[in-house]
């Protein structure tokens, strides 16, 4: 099965991925939701847990269909085609694979490959990948990121892993397109109460997004 035939692009992100590496997907419409309603609306949904797969399938179907999904973790050409069956339209792998690369393109998909070092960046945009996760970022820091782009002018970074959410305007005034935020907008098992943090997390993010488009 192939996905969306639109590309996914930069500006599509909106600023903001919100990463749900769940271990209890109990809540994730009520939380997915909220995220949206703050303005978040591409999240991707980790394909670590063995839940993971019906849990994108409840999001898309609880979510307008502006609202961009994602799988995440992907490291096999199966968990490929599953994701596309589950509605995603982009895969994020914590690596730089290129075979992996051109078989989320063959699906119909957008590859959003982990790479951490000029080589690894190199080889992902050879591949065919347009949006490269700067993996982990939070170890790196966002001078690495503008130090990074120096020779990448016209990749679309998204740094992921370790960033906080009250930090995504530095990410974006150090260049990238979009940030990824974990565990720190979403928590691992979700509850009820914990959706009115999640929304107000999520909209600090969105205003952080809006202030540097202003600037």
């Amino acid at each position: 099965m192939t996905g969306a035939t639109e590309p996914v692009t930069a500006a599509g992100l909106g600023g903001a991925i919100a990463i749900l590496r769940m271990t209890d997907h109990a809540h994730i419409a009520a939380v997915g939701a909220a995220l949206y309603g703050a303005g978040i609306k591409a999240m991707e949904v980790t394909f670590d847990h063995p839940g993971s797969p019906a849990a994108l399938r409840e999001l898309r179907a609880a979510l307008p269909a502006d609202a961009l999904l994602g799988a995440g973790t992907i490291r096999t050409r199966e968990q490929v085609e599953e994701a596309a069956a589950c509605g995603a339209r982009y895969c994020v792998s914590p690596h730089t694979d290129t075979g992996l690369i051109r078989a989320v393109l063959g699906a119909g998909l957008e590859p959003l490959p982990g790479a951490a070092t000029p080589t690894e960046v190199a080889a992902a945009q050879d591949a065919g990948a347009r949006l490269i996760k700067l993996f982990p970022a939070g170890a790196l820091g966002p001078p690495y990121l503008k130090a990074l782009r120096g020779p990448f002018r016209e990749v679309s970074f998204i740094p992921t892993g370790g960033v906080r959410h009250d930090a995504a305007g530095e990410w974006l005034a150090a260049g990238a397109v979009a940030v990824g935020l974990g565990s720190d907008l979403v928590p691992a098992a979700p509850g009820p109460g914990d959706v009115p943090g999640i929304a107000e997390r999520a909209a600090t993010v969105a205003a952080q997004i809006a202030a540097a488009a202003r600037s």
